[in-house]
């Protein structure tokens, strides 16, 4: 855990601290029945065969149906047991594959803490009744509350490991998988209802939950297409200039491999790079007078220009596998002196990982043949990069991409003269 940021670190301890002290306290009050432990074991195995399939709709986000089977969990057993429920499967799926201890440990906490706000607000409302009709509006709360609590807890996480503001534009990140987590839920509460005179009717789960997992995967495969496409737009773009050809894929190998220099989070490389790609996509609105103009642009020319920055922006915000990218899209022209576009953002209100992409992009415009200018050799490119340290770019981003360059230069020149 040490390689995370310190406020990163501190709230997944906090999670950990929470969930565990959660967990401790379900079991503290636990009082299982036979048959609800019964019902417990079945609920345990459905969400761990679940969490074994998961369906992967962004470079961040995957989402598998053991979310009907701990709902169902939350609303047939009292806290505690739900909650051993919840942390028990992901504890169990959590043994295959390779994890850090406290991405494990988080994972179980936020689906025990979860579990235990919604199984707790059940109980209260539902006044100690068993799900049904009657009880609809405590089943609508506690939907709700895992919801919000869930998708909260993780969007912190991330909101701290990508420098951003926690619970920014909440809905608009959670609103396109809300209705399969909804559905889920209900699958959960119906399944729960029919529990509740014969635990056997639990089998249900698994064939409305294998046709929202069969939904996802076709959602994801739509999404992989889409992705496919706005890569395709963007090398279509560039084939306008000849100049400019295979930039968009030089700047994103440049900016992988310098936020990998600066030992970012796999997740912050990832999101780099397709930034990185795509951050001048926005210009299939520029048009050729001005995008091929092989001389200066005047005030006019220079304001068409600017707009793609934000037409970038526009375009990639509404599909669901670029939204996390788009900022850095609208960004990569702002300064950290205040005077870039379009926003005039200033100081740390710039992400590093903008700086990261703006270096890479301004390093590979320098340095290669444009149709007003041959490319800049090393010295004078070296030069502009240190004169806008702290002014263009964050420091840290300079530093980092001047020491890369210079050792892959030395390594280049051994080996010339080996």
């Amino acid at each position: 855990m040490g390689s995370l940021r310190l406020p990163l670190r501190l709230y997944v301890a906090g999670v950990i601290l929470l969930g565990a002290a959660t967990g401790g306290l379900g079991t503290l009050l636990l009082r299982p029945s036979a048959d609800r432990l019964a019902v417990a074991i079945v609920l345990v195995c459905l969400a761990t065969a679940a969490q074994l399939r998961p369906v992967h709709l962004t470079q961040k986000t995957k989402v598998t149906v053991e979310d009907a089977a701990t709902f169902a969990a939350a609303l047939l057993l009292d806290p505690g047991l739900a909650i051993l429920v919840a942390g028990g499967s992901t504890l169990l799926a959590g043994l295959r594959g390779r994890m850090s201890w406290y991405n494990r440990a988080f994972n179980i906490s936020a689906v025990v803490i979860d579990t235990g706000a919604a199984a707790t607000a059940f109980t209260l409302l539902a006044a100690g009744a068993a799900p049904s009709l009657a009880t609809i509006p405590a089943i609508a709360v506690a939907a709700l509350l895992k919801f919000a609590v869930n998708s909260t807890v993780v969007d912190i996480a991330v909101a701290l490991q990508l420098r951003r503001k926690p619970l920014a534009k909440w809905w608009g990140r959670h609103r396109r998988d809300a209705a399969q987590l909804l559905s889920l839920y209900l699958i959960g509460a119906v399944g729960a209802a029919a529990a509740s005179d014969s635990p056997l009717t639990l089998a249900l789960f698994v064939t409305p939950s294998a046709l929202v997992l069969l939904g996802l995967r076709n959602t994801a495969r739509l999404q992989a297409k889409t992705k496919q496409a706005a890569h395709a737009l963007a090398r279509l773009i560039e084939q306008r200039d000849r100049y400019t050809y295979g930039h968009s894929e030089r700047v994103a190998d440049y900016a992988e491999r310098l936020a990998r220099a600066m030992r970012l989070d796999q997740v912050q490389i990832d999101l780099i790079r397709e930034a990185a790609f795509l951050h001048d996509i926005g210009k299939i609105t520029t048009p050729d007078a001005v995008l091929l103009k092989p001389a200066g642009l005047d005030a006019c020319e220079r304001e068409v220009m600017h707009e793609h920055a934000e037409q970038g922006f526009t375009l990639l915000e509404k599909l669901p596998e670029f939204w996390e990218g788009a900022d850095f899209v609208r960004s990569h022209h702002e300064r950290v002196d205040g005077t870039g576009y379009p926003r005039g953002l200033r100081g740390w209100e710039l992400p590093i990982e903008v700086s990261i992409i703006a270096v890479a992009d301004s390093y590979d415009a320098m340095t290669t043949d444009r149709v007003y200018r041959k490319a800049l050799p090393w010295p004078v490119v070296r030069a502009e990069l240190l004169r806008e340290r702290g002014r263009q770019w964050h420091a840290p981003a300079v530093d980092a991409f001047l020491a890369m360059i210079e050792a892959e230069r030395s390594a280049g020149g051994a080996q010339d003269a080996a």
